[in-house]
C-alpha cells in the first residue's frame, strides 16, 4: 500500500469518528448521514485500491480489478443520490434514478463483471469500459451544478448552499479519474484525485459544525437570560405571520432557550418535526436564526393594524 493511501485512510478514519459523534448528537441531520455514507465508501475504495491488484495474492488479477472497480463505480453512482436525497435537489431525480443504472451500472456489469470474467483482458476493459461512464460522469457534474444553482435561486438557506457547493467541488476530480486509470498514472495520483477534495470537505464540515455549536450555545444562553419577558405583540405577530398553533407552541419554548430535543420532549413529537416547524417559522417571518425569530415575534410591532 502506498504511504499516501495509508495516510488518507488513517485521516479519514479519524474524521469518520468525529462525524459519527456529531451525528449521534443530531441523529436527524440527514446531510451528515449522507456524508458519512460517502466517507465509508471512500474508505472502502482506498483500502482495496491500496491492497489490490497484487500478483502475490491467490486471487486472480482480473477478479482483483473487478473488486477495485466495484468500489469506484459505487462512489460515482452514489454522488447523484447524495445530492438528490440528502440535499433535496429534485432536479437530479432523472439522473439519479434512471441515468445511474443505464450509464454507470450497466457498463460496469457489462465490461467489468461479465466481460472481464469471460476474456480476462484488463487492457481492453480499461480501454472501452470507461468511455460511457466518463461521459456520464461529466454529464452528472454539469447536472449537479445546474441543480445547485437552480435551488439557490429558489432562496434556499445560504449555509446549505455553501455545503452543497463544497461537496460539489470535492467530487469534481472523480469525473476525471478514468483517464488517470486508463493511462496508468499510479496509485499516488489516484489517491490525490480521490481524496484531497473529500479531506477538504471534511475539514470544512467539522469547522462549520464547531462554529454552529458555539453560536447555538451563545444564542440559547442569551434567550435564557431574556426569559419569558412580557410580550404584548406576540399573539398579534403570530397571526400576522400566519403561524400555526403548533408553531406558536414551539416559538414559546424557543423563547425559553430550549434545544430542539428538549422542545420535542415537551411536545411529545419528533425532533425532526420541531426542526421543520422552526424552518417554517424562519420562512414565514424572514428570520435567519432563533434570536431574530424571537425579536420578530416578541418585540416587533405587527404591521397589521
Amino acid at each position: 500500500m502506498h504511504p499516501a493511501t495509508l495516510a488518507a485512510i488513517i485521516i479519514e478514519l479519524i474524521i469518520l469518528g468525529a462525524q459519527a459523534a456529531l451525528y449521534l448528537q443530531r441523529p436527524h441531520d440527514r446531510t451528515r448521514l449522507g456524508y458519512i455514507i460517502l466517507l465509508l465508501l471512500l474508505l472502502g475504495f482506498n483500502f482495496v485500491n491500496g491492497l489490490l491488484p497484487n500478483p502475490g495474492y491467490a486471487l486472480p488479477i482480473y477478479v482483483q480489478h473487478i473488486i477495485v472497480n466495484t468500489f469506484g463505480f459505487m462512489i460515482v453512482s452514489y454522488f447523484p443520490f447524495y445530492f438528490y436525497r440528502f440535499f433535496g435537489l429534485e432536479k437530479l431525480r432523472f439522473l439519479a434514478v434512471y441515468g445511474v443504472p443505464l450509464f454507470l451500472l450497466l457498463p460496469y456489469f457489462s465490461f467489468f463483471v461479465v466481460g472481464l470474467s469471460i476474456h480476462e483482458d484488463i487492457a481492453y476493459t480499461h480501454r472501452y469500459g470507461y468511455i460511457v461512464p466518463t461521459v456520464y460522469a461529466l454529464v452528472l457534474l454539469a447536472g449537479i451544478g445546474r441543480a445547485i444553482r437552480f435551488a439557490y435561486r429558489e432562496h434556499r438557506n445560504r449555509h446549505l448552499f455553501t455545503e452543497e457547493l463544497a461537496a460539489y467541488i470535492a467530487i469534481m476530480p472523480w469525473a476525471f479519474l478514468a483517464p488517470v486509470v486508463y493511462f496508468g498514472w499510479g496509485q499516488l495520483t489516484e489517491t490525490l484525485f480521490t481524496n484531497l477534495g473529500f479531506l477538504g470537505l471534511s475539514v470544512f464540515l467539522l469547522y462549520r459544525s464547531l462554529n454552529y455549536e458555539l453560536a447555538e450555545k451563545r444564542e440559547l444562553a442569551e434567550l435564557r437570560e431574556m426569559g419569558m419577558a412580557h410580550a404584548p405583540y406576540f399573539e398579534e405577530n403570530c397571526v400576522h405571520y400566519g403561524l400555526s398553533g403548533r408553531e406558536k407552541e414551539v416559538a414559546q419554548y424557543i423563547r425559553q432557550g430550549l434545544r430542539n430535543r428538549e422542545i420535542a420532549d415537551r411536545l411529545f413529537i419528533a425532533e425532526s418535526t420541531v426542526k421543520k416547524h422552526i424552518e417554517n417559522m424562519f420562512h414565514k417571518t424572514g428570520a435567519a436564526g432563533r434570536m431574530e425569530l424571537v425579536h420578530v415575534l416578541v418585540y416587533s410591532i405587527s404591521h397589521e393594524k
